[in-house]
């Protein structure tokens, strides 16, 4: 009996089927992975559970103490052991798959501190930098970071702060000078500090490292390369995102407490988060008069696809979230700390050290083009 011959027909039917096969294994990988990088793996921690509960009937009453119902009857859950006010500092905030030590973390952000201090102009009035340092370490005693902080004062009109891994901490004199109390203060820089506590930076810096790992094996081809090089053009931006808006909306949550477990009304920050709404607001107006900028608003979807690419949850989101959270994991406090004297008069001697000042030249003195303040006399 002779060998059974593979006529040409079937070897074209098999090589169909292989190619369908391998497409079928790429669309399946492919779907996988992309629901792995955009679930909630990817979350910067696990936030307060939330479940889904059934509108409230008409004349409804209100829930059981310590249960927020938001928008859209989003009902908020009890809070995760995680986020427990009363255990900061012995919660794991921070933990997770990190390829850098705390030491190591420090060393980052020393040289990234560096780097910004060669190209920055600093406040050099003690009275400021001393209070902004006072109020900040304070924040940091009542929070679960586990390293020490620098902090310093940038002679900006900018209306930020902002942190680097390691605990390093900068303030803009601009903030201080748009904040109406020190609680607002304290706020912003409390969710900087919550920042560098969730170790956000480097485990970002850890997880982007997987994915060029991930990114090398669609080298190697077959169904795991074809699916990898399939998502690679999209799936990276949108799950880095995510981490990113995710990263955001803790450092919102444990901000908060570490401005309760100060002693401030958390209701501060979301004073601030209004302020920078009304900007935004304004930046919008502004923006809806060029002609290209109508063009994408009007794009199906435009919503969606922004919030997907957007590096920060939406401002208004953020205000409902905050306040709902204070609602319901906070306990409540007979006082709170909104503002201080001290707070008002670095305030006033910030300002009165920006101030302009005109100067005025003699005759004969000076630049003779440039321009001179003169007074009429009285006859």
């Amino acid at each position: 009996m002779g060998t059974p011959s593979l006529s040409l027909c079937d070897f074209r039917s098999r090589k169909v089927g292989f190619s369908w096969l391998a497409r079928f294994a790429s669309w399946n990988f492919s779907a996988l992975l992309l629901a792995f990088l955009l679930t909630g793996r990817g979350q910067a921690q696990n936030a307060p559970a939330q479940e889904q509960g059934p509108p409230p009937a008409a004349g409804a009453q209100a829930g059981p103490v310590g249960a927020v119902v938001e928008p859209h009857g989003v009902k908020q859950a009890k809070a995760s052991p995680k986020y427990d006010v009363n255990h900061i500092g012995e919660r794991g905030i921070g933990t997770g798959v990190n390829f850098y030590s705390l030491e190591r973390e420090r060393r980052l952000g020393e040289v990234m501190a560096r780097g910004i201090d060669l190209h920055t102009k600093f406040v050099t009035d003690t009275e400021v930098t001393d209070y902004v340092s006072r109020l900040a370490q304070k924040i940091v005693r009542n929070s679960d970071c586990l390293v020490p902080f620098t902090i310093k004062v940038i002679d900006s009109q900018d209306i930020r702060a902002f942190s680097l891994p390691g605990g390093y901490l900068y303030v803009d004199s601009g903030l201080i000078l748009a904040s109406d109390t020190e609680a607002e203060l304290a706020g912003m820089m409390a969710h900087e500090i919550a920042h560098v506590a969730a170790r956000h930076a480097t485990r970002e810096a850890t997880r982007k490292f997987f994915w060029d790992v991930a990114s090398s094996l669609s080298y190697l081809g077959g169904p795991i390369g074809i699916g990898l090089q399939n998502i690679g053009g999209i799936g990276a931006p949108l799950t880095f995102k995510k981490f990113s808006r995710d990263a955001e909306t803790e450092a919102d949550l444990l901000g908060i407490e570490y401005e309760y477990a100060a002693g401030y009304d958390p209701e501060a920050f979301v004073t601030a988060l209004e302020k920078l709404h009304v900007i935004e607001a304004r930046m919008h107006k502004v923006k809806s008069k060029i002609p290209i900028y109508n063009f994408f608003a009007r794009i199906p979807f435009h919503g969606q696809i922004a919030k997907g690419f957007a590096a920060y949850p939406m401002t208004e989101e953020r205000i409902q979230r905050v306040q709902a959270e204070i609602a319901g994991l906070l306990p409540g406090k007979q006082e709170y700390v909104s503002d201080t004297s001290e707070f008002q008069e670095v305030k006033y001697r910030l300002g009165v050290s920006q101030a302009p000042v005109l100067r005025r030249h003699k005759r004969g003195e000076g630049n003779a083009n440039g321009p001179v303040l003169r007074r009429n006399r009285p006859d």
